[in-house]
Formats: C-alpha cells, structure tokens, sequence
C-alpha cells in the first residue's frame, strides 16, 4: 500500500476540483446515496402517480440517466455512470452478505445482456411505441428489472449481474473505449507491492495494476474504491480511444455491441422517425412488408411499420458488417473471426456520436424544459421554463456535424488496426474499403435521408407522431381504400374536404340525388345529412377490419374508443361481425352501440337552435372573428380542425357580435360579405357553413404562411351607411424543411373589397416562430380604401377588459404596449396561456350617396382584429434563475470551505504519550 505520490500533470487525481469529484470517497458515497435516494423516489412516485401529469419519473429516468448523463459520459469520462448506478452502490452490499456463489457457465454470457436491451427493449419499444415511457411503465420497467439484478447480486459473487446480466453493462464497457481518460496505477510503485490493496478493495474482483499492459480496464466502472485504498492509482487524461489505436484482447460481445446497438438505434430511427416522417414513407420496404403481412397476420396493435423498420434495420447493418468483413479477410489471407473482431472495434464512435447528436439538440428544443419543469413537479411545486432553443435555430445544426466526426473517427480507428496487421501494404489498402462497409452504410444512410426529404419532401403531419410515426388507425394507404363517389374530387370528403384515405377506416358513403358522395366520417355525413334538403339513402360504412364497405345500419358501432374521433369528441367505428367489434373493444375500450346511438352521438356536435337564443345584430354592436363557437361552454372539436396525415389543414371560426351587454353571440344566418386572402396573396370568396345553428366558416390552409379571412358588411340605418368589417389572420407553418419565409408574401396585407382594415405592421426580423408576448409593443395601421387614414380612433381590449384608445397618427399607426394581463398564483403559472386581445377601430365621415335608391349623408366605419399574446419569458425564467442561482450558491460555498479547510496551515498537532507502554 503506498501513501503518498507524486502524481503526473495528466493526472485528475492531481487537479483540486476534479480530484475532488472523482477521489473524494465522503463526497462520491454521498453521491451514489442521494442517486439511489432519487432513483427509489422517481420508482415510487411512477406507482403512486400513473397520470400524464407526472413528468417527474419520466424525466429522472428518460431525462437524465438516459440518454443525457450515460451518452454524454461514455465517450469523454468514460464509464463514470457505472460508478454512481444506484444497482451497483446497492448491490455492492448485496454481495457482501450474500452466498457468494459463483455465477454457472452458460450465465457468464456478455451477450445476455446485450440481447435484453437490443430485443427485450428496443424491439419492444418499436412494437409498442410509448409502452416504456409512461411514469407508470418506466416505474414497473425499472422494478422489475432491480429485482432481478438484487436477486442475482445476492446469489453471485464479483458482481456478476454488472458484467454479465446488466442490460447496459457490456454496452458501456465497450464504448468507455472512446473516452479520453483512464484508470491505471504508477508503476514505480507497483513494482515492489505485495499487499495488492487496490485489488482486494475492487468489489468486481479486478486488479487495476494491470490494466496498462493489457491495454483494457476490462469491467473496471470507476466506483474509485481502488483508489481510496491506495494512492499508486492514477486516473490520468488520454487521447480519445487511444487505447484502439494498439493491440488488444478483443471481447467479441463488445463489437457486437457496437453493431446491434447502431441497427437499433441510430439505422432504426432513421428508417423509423426519419425517412417515416417523409412524403416516401409508404414506399419504403419496411412499409410494403408491413402492409402485404397485414393481409395474412394479425397483428392487434402492434406498430407493425415500426417493427419491420427495427427488423430490416438488424439485418442491413449485420449484413453490411458481415459480408465487408468476410471480402476483407479473404483479401489480407487472415481468418475471418480475427478480422472481424480485431477490426470491428473501428465501429465505436458511429453510434455514440450520432447519439450525442440527438441527445444535445432534444435537450435544448425540449429536454432542458422536461427535466426542469419535471423535478419541480416531483418535488411539489410548479415551474414554467422555456425551451433553450426553437426548431429552426440555425446553431442547432452544429449539433449535425457530429455525425460526421463519427464517421471521419470511425476510419482513423479502422486505419489504426489495419495498419497493426502483419500484411502487405498493398493488401491493406485494398482490404480498407471493404472493413469499412459498415462505416460507408452508416453514411449512405444519412445521406440517403437527406435526399428522401430533398426529393419527396416531408410529410404534412410534422413532428407531431415523433416517438411512434405510425399513422392513425383510422389512416390506410391510398391504394387501399375503396372510393365509391366519382368526380375530380373523389378522394376528399363530399363534406369537409379531408383525404378519404387518412380516415379510411371511419369512412361512409350515401347515395344522395342518384349520386354516389363519400363522407370522412359519420360526423360529415350527419352533418350532410342534417343541413341537406334531400335525404341520404343506402349509407354504407366501411368495416374497420375488412376494409369493405357494409350496410351501415345493420352495422355494430364502437364508440369512445381509445383510437380519436374524425371530427368529433368520440371515434366511431363500424364492424360488419359482432366478434370483432367485441375483439377491438377488449383491446381499445369503448361500447359497442347500434347505428342510430352513433348517429345520435354525432348529431351532439350539432347544437341545435332550440338549445340556444339567436339574436340579431342590432346596427352599433361590434363583429368579430372567434376561435370558440360561442353555444358550446367546453372546447370540443371547435377552433378549428387542423388534421395531420397527409391532408391539407383547414381552420374553422366563427363571426360572433357583442351586443350592448358585452354578451357574445353568433350568427344564425350571415348576409355580408366573406373573403379569404390566403399565402400566395390570391383572394377568393370563402363559404358559410351548411349546419343548422351557429354558422362558422371555413378555410384551407395547403401552403406555409398567413391566411386573412374578411367580413364586410354595408348597412344604411338613420341616413347614415355604416361599413362594418372584421379580419382573422391566421399564420400556418408546418415546420417542413422547405419552408422558406418570404418577406414579401408574409407581410401586411388587405384586399381592394375591404374599404376599411387594420394590419398588423412586421417587425423586421419576424420569422414563422414568431410570437407576441407582454411588454413587447405592437404596431398596427388602420387603412381606408387600401391608403393610411390619419386621426381613426383605434382601441386595443384584453381578455379581462382593460383598454386603451389612441388616435393613429399621419400615417395611419398607432403603437400599443401589450400589458401583462395574467397574474395567477406562482405554482400555477401556465407560460403557455393565451391572453386575447381585440383591436377596434372606427372613423366617421361626411360624405353623401345613396346604394340601391337609399340615400345617406354620412358614413361610419368600423373594422376589428382579433390576435393573442403569452406570458413574456422573463415570469416563469425568474423561478428557474432563482432556483439555479441558490444552486450554484450552494455548490460555490461549499467549494469555498473545502478549499479553504484543506489549505489551511494547522500551528501545532497535539500528541499524547502513555508513559507507563
């Protein structure tokens, strides 16, 4: 045992403040204490809260331990989680009062292990997207498998549920290879020991005195008991993988790893959540398989696309490891094992990096806000924070150029151990390609991605299916589904216009006027049906298991299951069998009802006219555009049905008056006049609905950019023409990689056949991410006849009725500072709340004419435009920067005294003598 040492400049153990994290034995056991305290509180708060609300477990486990800490370790300290795993603090103990057993033959397999989080995670994870990711799942997930590994530490010795068992042991054992820092010892100390503390201290039964002549710290997880029992151990800064660029013992599950883990992760999800995101999904194999089985195989509900991505994913990056591998040991005259697993070690840095990738720009979109927002749920007080970035930063795209790294890494470790090999250079050189085969499929791949989205583009869903892009149940593809009506527009609904295809399985059709017409959904059709003056006959509703159209009232009907509703609160399903509307029950919830409950139930998203007072605008009361249907208390399906799959969006709104009591209400019949100018600047007119009741408008949105619908309005009351017009704008982005914000295009804009308007003046460095906020100003022009108009009284409302009225100056602007209008109590700040606000301007002039013989003397006018902002960034950012600035607080003091203490000359140690010894 050595005391003391003098350490080299590259030692950690020799830096003050890394010394201290990584050799502190006070510090590290208080560490793994308050981990395992937070790993058993994150376990126990899943159980006891299952709901959405508990983001707390989700982002202990899926936030932090994976894939932040773990992926971010592995490649620059190397195994340092492994360190501070509550499994292997706890099972250390375990094992001390354990039967010390040793672990039978056929269980010191590394590839258990691998194979449990390869199949028994990955393919379960793209077989039941989000099975794993509920509080509630992760906490069962996590349980079960401590059980398992206390069971085995119990029975075992040396810790053999870490190297053999441990779904992640091998994997972190092989890719520490890559970091820049290793465990090892001084051999001028080592050379005249005899006691091997260090050894008997290690609760895996290693020896670190030999990891520098191996060249491998083997299963060494850098817990540093080695280093508290004697000094001669050295954790010393590296160059990255330095340890690949020599000879070694090459552990075949190690490569292995590095390959199963690329097709699971890194080729999987980018057949899976990237090119499955593209307009060329449906042509992919992984697809046409899925899709040609399902006609033979039932596959409940399972993700059957996701499946055969991850299947498809294994078998093109064994084979292209495999066959490369096999032509490059026939070319260099080596046997093909030595090859390919001497070689097969130049696979470490593809996925790793690739994940770190990811793993950083989640954490900067969305993880930073999970985690923050998460901790403070689980700790019983509520925290709003704002991303640390927006999709469509430019910076974020750094975050890209790893990948490369990865690959440009991968060839300078495969040219390293191609260049140990004992061969001519000749063979190396034309071996080279070959043993790069999977590092060159790595790199199609990404760039075959690349040119999916280029050429095809991305599909209109978005983002929003990342984490499971399997489409909706209700979705087919379109050469499967049946179209029955005829026409140019055969293949949208006769109703609403959405893709028949992206609801195939909710589809009806009718006969109506010896026409054939096809309806999305038993919304549409009742909603045809209700507001048609001819009847709808032999309706026919499409078996949501066969695919064939059936009598529609002779059908069962599933309703309320978990799968959504076409345009309406509860989904509604048809089944020709009643064993099979009893099979989709079972597996999806729901009752099984007759045709008319159904249609009874889709008739509710009607409200009908005896169910509410419809008054008439009297000629003063100001009109606007809302987002809620004002007869409906509850938000439902109303503001708007903005559908992904492939469809193009439309938005639903509707024109409401205030009448003297500042009371809301709708229109049951509307007589002005409604134009839509939409992203290209082409105006149309737009619709009223058909429905009886409260009429809305509708529009579609196809292109990004904004869309303005107008209202005008001309009415003669006392000689006096009162002009009335009201503007919605409304601004769709997809978020598709070809969207290009055009300055022209999304700038202010009014319409010849609106004589009075106001718009709302862009900043110049607005982008599709633009968002209004409190404090921030907003400028608007009030417009006559398309020019300024000088003197217009314009008044800006909020939500809670405070106001302010201006006069617009010569060029027709008014400035409003948008008031922060939003003071709930701190722990329930929503930072997402939509604060409304309405701009009301009118101008009155003297000016004689007469419309259709009426004559008047003067004209009124008046115009409105509905917007909203949220809360500025700076209200609920405060909680967090209170919160990190006691943190930091707290860990600079701390460092302070440690400092302090340890540098401090003591005048004089007291010794005591026993004189009588």
């Amino acid at each position: 045992m050595v005391n003391f040492i003098k350490r080299d400049k590259d030692d950690i153990y020799a830096k003050p403040i890394l010394g201290f994290f990584f050799k502190n034995q006070k510090f590290l056991l208080s560490l793994k204490i308050a981990v395992s305290v937070l790993f058993v509180y994150a376990l126990y708060f899943g159980f006891a809260h299952t709901g959405k609300e508990n983001t707390f477990t989700t982002a202990v486990f899926w936030g932090i331990f994976w894939s932040l800490f773990m992926v971010l370790t592995l490649p620059t300290f190397g195994r340092i989680f492994c360190g501070i795993c509550p499994h292997g603090f706890m099972g250390k103990y375990i094992t001390k009062y354990g039967l010390k057993k040793t672990m039978p033959k056929w269980m010191q397999n590394r590839f258990i292990g691998v194979l449990l989080l390869v199949f028994g995670w990955w393919g379960v994870y793209y077989m039941f997207p989000g099975l794993f990711r509920t509080a509630q799942g992760t906490a069962i997930l996590f349980t079960v498998m401590t059980l398992i590994a206390f069971v085995v530490y119990f029975l075992y010795k040396d810790m053999s549920y870490c190297k053999y068992i441990c779904p992640i042991g091998t994997l972190t054992r092989a890719y520490a290879k890559l970091s820049f820092t290793w465990l090892g010892t001084y051999k001028s100390a080592c050379s005249e020991c005899k006691t091997f503390e260090c050894a008997t201290a290690c609760p895996y039964n290693l020896k670190p005195f030999t990891f520098d002549n191996r060249n491998s710290m083997t299963d060494c997880t850098l817990c540093m008991d080695c280093s508290s029992a004697c000094e001669a151990v050295s954790f010393k800064f590296k160059k990255p993988s330095f340890s690949l660029f020599s000879k070694l013992q090459p552990l075949k599950a190690e490569v292995w790893a590095y390959i199963l883990i690329l097709a699971s992760i890194s080729i999987s999800m980018s057949f899976h959540h990237g090119i499955g995101r593209s307009n060329a999904a449906d042509i992919m194999i992984w697809s046409q398989t899925s899709e040609f089985l399902k006609k033979y195989i039932d596959f409940g509900s399972i993700d059957t696309i996701g499946l055969f991505a991850f299947v498809y994913a294994l078998l093109f990056t064994i084979s292209a490891a495999l066959i490369g591998m096999f032509i490059a040991s026939k070319i260099l005259k080596k046997d093909f094992n030595a090859t390919f697993y001497d070689l097969g070690y130049s696979y470490a840095p593809l996925f790793i990096l690739g994940s770190i990738a990811h793993s950083l720009e989640v954490f900067f979109l969305k993880g930073y806000e999970h985690i923050t927002e998460g901790f403070a749920y689980g700790f019983g007080f509520t925290l709003n924070v704002s991303p640390l970035a927006n999709r469509g930063d430019s910076w974020l795209h750094i975050f890209g150029l790893l990948k490369w790294v990865a690959i440009v890494w991968a060839l300078i470790i495969l040219y390293k151990r191609v260049k140990l090999l004992d061969v001519s250079k000749l063979r190396k050189i034309a071996a080279f390609p070959f043993a790069a085969s999977l590092i060159i499929f790595f790199l199609g791949v990404n760039m075959y991605t690349g040119y999916i989205f280029k050429t095809y583009g991305k599909a209109s869903s978005g983002h929003g299916n990342h984490g499971g892009s399997q489409k909706l149940f209700q979705s087919v593809p379109a050469d499967k589904a049946t179209l029955l009506q005829q026409g140019k527009d055969k293949k949208s609904c006769a109703t609403c216009g959405m893709t028949l295809s992206n609801s195939y399985k909710a589809n009806y059709a009718a006969k109506q006027n010896s026409e054939i017409k096809q309806f999305c959904s038993m919304h549409c059709l009742a909603q045809e049906s209700s507001s048609s003056k001819t009847e709808l006959e032999n309706i026919q509703a499409v078996d949501a298991k066969s695919l064939k159209f059936i009598n529609a009232k002779e059908a069962y009907y599933v309703l309320g299951s978990r799968h959504r509703g076409i345009m309406a609160k509860s989904s509604k399903f048809a089944f020709g069998d009643k064993n099979d509307a009893l099979d989709f029950v079972k597996a999806n919830g729901g009752k099984i009802v007759t045709f008319e409950e159904a249609y009874k139930n889709a008739l509710k998203d009607f409200r009908p006219a005896n169910t509410y007072t419809f008054k008439k605008p009297e000629i003063n009361d100001s009109v606007y555009f809302s987002q809620d249907n004002p007869t409906i208390k509850k938000k439902g399906y109303g503001g708007g049905h903005n559908h992904g799959g492939g469809r193009v969006p439309t938005k639903e709104v509707w024109p409401v008056f205030e009448d003297n009591a500042g009371v809301k209400n709708c229109f049951m019949e509307i007589d002005a006049e409604l134009y839509l100018l939409d992203a290209n600047l082409t105006t149309t007119q737009a619709a009223v609905s058909k429905s009886p009741g409260c009429k809305s408008v509708s529009f579609k949105m196809p292109d990004n950019g904004y869309y303005n619908l107008f209202y005008v309005d001309k009415k003669i009351h006392d000689d006096t023409l009162h002009v009335k017009t009201a503007k919605y704008e409304f601004m769709r982005f997809n978020h598709s990689n070809d969207a290009v914000y055009d300055q022209e295009k999304m700038a202010a804009h009014t319409i010849k056949e609106t004589p009075f308007d106001i718009v709302r003046i862009r900043e110049d460095d607005e982008t599709f991410y633009h968002n209004l906020y409190s404090g921030e100003k907003i400028r608007v022009q009030v417009l006559l006849h398309g020019k300024p108009l000088e003197g217009a009284d314009i008044t800006l409302r909020t939500k809670t009725l405070w106001s302010k009225t201006l006069k617009t100056n010569k060029d027709g602007v008014a400035t409003f500072a948008l008031i922060e209008d939003y003071f709930p109590n701190w722990s329930e700040f929503n930072k997402r709340y939509k604060n409304e606000f309405l701009l009301t301007a009118s101008y009155e002039r003297d000016m004689q004419g007469d419309i259709n013989g009426t004559k008047y003397e003067n004209i009124r006018y008046s115009t409105t435009y509905p917007s909203l902002y949220y809360p500025n960034n700076s209200q609920y950012r405060s909680y967090a920067y209170g919160l990190s600035a006691a943190l930091l607080t707290i860990i600079v003091s701390g460092f302070a005294i440690y400092w302090y203490r340890s540098r401090r000359q003591k005048p004089f140690k007291e010794v005591s003598f026993n004189e009588k010894d």
